[in-house]
């Protein structure tokens, strides 16, 4: 791979190779972007082209540094991720003791901090003065989900780039040449950005029988047929796969309801259960523009209860009758 395999980040890939080619290097960047849109894999290919044996900005992807780097195994580009649930002082601590050491393999050191906003207090006061006193030659590479969350000071001492959300259509682009249906690519990229994981989806019949039940659950609840509430006992929450991904599960749904509403509104080039019109067109007939609003809001606010550990059961059981109130 190279900067400009990483998909639907040119702009970022752009960015970095000119910095490459031009010899200006920040000793810091943050990679600041939603999960998935290739914030580590552009890191490694950075790791790599920064300390490319042949090219001068970007990764041949054949040297011995670039293979170490590919495997994990250069002594010289270090990972690090939260121990449990944060970074700790002794793992920064760590780094700035490694920092001391002279390099004999590569041009520069390089260390790549995951979910960097996870950063304890302390550890965090531990990069600051890592990144106020750098090391020459050393790149940091702090990826985040969440800037806003780290340091002022850190973020003022570091090169901020931002990752652009992955358009779906770049995915159905890029996996139907593999050989994936259209119709089941544009589903599984609504639901993540990262086209591993996308992959992952496509490939799972769980997937598919999950994608299945959304639909006829749908169609119990907007007929106010009694099976709604009993699928949620016998088919969502007796289903291993399904109580595990419930929030990807309730987005499903999600999307479905926002295809009712393209549907409504003749929007048919945004609809993302593709093949599934009629039946879309069948429950959009029913239910009226301002209702469906609401339908929606219910549904994002069960989105919230999952992920605040509310009782699922309970949750989707509520979700059923505020549904059917309208």
């Amino acid at each position: 791979m190279s900067l400009f395999d990483i998909l639907g980040q040119k702009r970022v890939a752009e960015m970095l190779s000119k910095g490459l080619k031009n010899r200006r290097i920040a000793h810091a960047y943050v990679f600041a972007g939603s999960k998935g849109v290739g914030k580590s894999k552009m890191a490694l290919e950075f790791a790599k082209a920064l300390n490319c044996h042949t090219n001068t900005h970007d990764a041949c992807d054949t040297c011995k540094s670039c293979t170490r780097i590919a495997h994990y195994n250069h002594q010289d580009v270090k990972w690090v991720k939260p121990d449990g649930y944060t970074i700790k002082i002794e793992q920064i601590r760590q780094l700035q003791k490694d920092s001391h050491y002279k390099s004999t393999e590569s041009n520069y050191r390089v260390y790549i901090i995951e979910h960097a906003e996870t950063m304890t207090q302390q550890a965090a006061n531990s990069l600051l003065k890592f990144l106020e006193e750098p090391q020459s030659p050393t790149v940091v590479i702090l990826l985040t989900e969440n800037a806003h969350q780290l340091l002022s000071t850190i973020r003022s001492r570091c090169q901020m780039i931002h990752f652009s959300h992955i358009d779906p259509y770049h995915m159905v682009e890029t996996l139907t040449i593999k050989g994936y249906e259209e119709r089941d690519v544009l589903l599984a990229a609504h639901l993540t950005e990262d086209i591993d994981e996308v992959q992952a989806l496509l490939e799972s019949e769980q997937f598919a029988n999950m994608r299945a039940l959304v639909i006829k659950w749908s169609e119990d609840i907007e007929s106010h047929h009694m099976q709604a509430l009993y699928t949620i006992d016998e088919k969502i929450l007796k289903n291993d796969y399904i109580k595990e991904y419930l929030p990807r599960f309730i987005d499903l749904l999600l999307l479905w309801y926002h295809d009712i509403f393209h549907m409504k509104w003749e929007k048919t080039e945004a609809i993302v259960y593709k093949g599934y019109e009629q039946v879309l067109n069948k429950q959009a007939l029913y239910v009226a523009d301002d209702e469906l609003i609401r339908r929606i809001e219910e549904i994002l606010h069960v989105k919230k209860q999952i992920a605040a550990y509310v009782n699922p059961q309970l949750a989707l059981e509520q979700l059923v009758l505020s549904l059917w109130e309208g």
